[in-house]
């Protein structure tokens, strides 16, 4: 009825339109205007601020610095209120991002400093817990370089020439030290990060043929910092295992009575006696037969008596993979079996759920029963050699897990693969960040050391509660580093 009383013909209604357009577009010029007043400025300063703060972290002092600096550090050029994109700036971008870099290289180098004035060790040697010693490391392997490709699709390619083997690096970590080769200083070093975490014994490759210097070398060290040395023996299947198993204990029998070496008080035999790990144990079935077994008493001076122990008697604790290997050592006469792959779940005895029933296997024929824990396993290569056995460190929880399950099975012996087994990524020892190498962050470059450190310290804490509740002492379990 309004527009019928005021609008009576059609060109009045289009000017009353056109009029109510020009006081709207009047009306929102006028709100976008008084937006940008000073309550927006405050509001686009604190975001920018906000940004800031999210997308490059300061410390107390920085945060108290002048509004215009904090603003300043995202502010984009503006043309009229509107934002100008920057152009794309590589060297810029390039810059930023080694800027970044070398924020975290310091941040992780104040870390490790921190770590280190924090470092834990243990005062105690606890002679009942070995790691796997590597000397030398084999840094690179050999990788047969790829042969042309063929100009037609039905030729086939010949090389000319024998192509050469590239040598590669073998390790995914990248050491604190460096690619080294084992000195006296380096040794040094290395035996004494061994001994502040509370580990007695190293286990060194004994493989023909070795470098009789560097083991000798070795042997006269590591008395001076407390620690004892034995060998693992590496055998082949076949006929000529036995033979082989034979020269290196005729070998390793010029070692044994030097102070150096490992020995563990026996009750049977009143006496001390070595204690040596055989490799690949388990392919010994069919070729040593009963060459290890102890010899009767009307026996032993037999001039027919050709067993093994008749060169060197010692206590032999043999490599097992499954289930059945564990009575393949007890015929054979072994003292004791142990897992070496520390790769939970990859074969039966390297498996935690499965150690207990080994252990009580081994004290049910009075043998020894001896877990290998591990931080974790990581080849290089891109398909490993022994299967899908790779296993995450899980920021040292995966580590923490294997302890605790071999603590909580009361075993005699614990050995550690490893402490600079770097083709393998078992290592314990100093890493580095390095760019295409993983490393141990979060976390400063000794954190395996100390984490050995702590739960060496829980094994002995279980020990001595053991050691003063049984009675009579099981001597199966070297308690006061008894064996029987």
């Amino acid at each position: 009825m309004l527009l019928k009383k005021y609008v009576k013909t059609r060109r009045k209604f289009k000017i009353l339109l056109l009029v109510a357009i020009v006081a709207l577009i009047i009306i929102t010029s006028a709100i976008l205007l008084g937006a940008t007043g000073p309550s927006s400025a405050v509001e686009r300063l604190l975001d920018e601020r906000f940004i800031a703060r999210a997308y490059q972290p300061q410390s107390e002092q920085q945060q108290q610095q002048p509004r215009e600096q904090a603003v300043g550090l995202l502010q984009s050029r503006r043309e009229n209120g509107v934002i100008v994109p920057e152009k794309y700036d590589e060297q810029k971008i390039k810059s930023r991002i080694m800027q970044s870099r070398l924020q975290q290289l310091k941040q992780q180098q104040q870390r490790d400093n921190e770590a280190e004035q924090t470092r834990t060790t243990l005062d105690t040697v606890a002679t009942a817990v070995h790691i796997f010693y590597t000397a030398p490391v084999q840094w690179y392997k050999s990788k047969k370089s790829p042969l042309p490709a063929p100009e037609h699709p039905n030729e086939v390619s010949l090389p000319l020439t024998t192509s050469k083997p590239v040598k590669v690096l073998n390790t995914i970590f990248y050491p604190a030290l460096g690619l080294y080769k084992p000195s006296a200083k380096l040794l040094a070093e290395h035996f004494e990060n061994i001994r502040s975490c509370g580990i007695g014994v190293l286990i060194l490759s004994f493989a023909r043929p070795s470098d009789p210097a560097l083991l000798q070398q070795i042997l006269e060290l590591a008395p001076q910092h407390n620690l004892s040395v034995t060998f693992e023996l590496s055998v082949t299947a076949g006929n000529r295992s036995v033979e082989l198993v034979r020269q290196q204990l005729h070998d390793i029998s010029a070692y044994v009575q030097q102070p150096g070496f490992y020995r563990v008080w026996s009750q049977s035999h009143k006496a001390l006696m070595p204690v040596l790990y055989i490799s690949n144990a388990y392919k010994l079935s069919e070729s040593l037969g009963r060459q290890l077994c102890r010899a009767r008493e009307n026996e032993k001076h037999k001039e027919n008596a050709v067993g093994l122990r008749q060169l060197l008697d010692a206590f032999f604790i043999g490599h097992i993979r499954l289930k059945s290997h564990a009575d393949v050592m007890r015929r054979l006469c072994f003292d004791g079996f142990y897992s070496k792959l520390p790769s939970n779940g990859a074969v039966f005895a390297s498996t935690w759920k499965n150690w207990s029933y080994l252990k009580s296997f081994a004290l049910s024929y009075k043998m020894l029963f001896v877990p290998t824990v591990g931080p974790g396993y990581a080849e290089r290569n891109k398909f490993p050699r022994h299967g899908d056995i790779q296993r995450h460190r899980s920021n040292g929880r995966y580590y923490g897990v294997a302890w605790r399950t071999a603590i909580l099975n009361h075993v005699g012996f614990i050995n550690i693969a490893s402490y600079n087994n770097w083709p393998d990524g078992s290592q314990i020892e100093e890493v580095v960040p390095r760019a295409g190498f993983l490393d141990y962050n979060p976390g400063s470059k000794t954190k395996y050391l100390d984490l050995t450190a702590h739960w060496v310290g829980n094994f002995l804490k279980t020990r001595q509660e053991a050691a003063a509740a049984v009675a009579p002492q099981n001597c199966y379990e070297l308690l006061n580093n008894t064996i029987c």
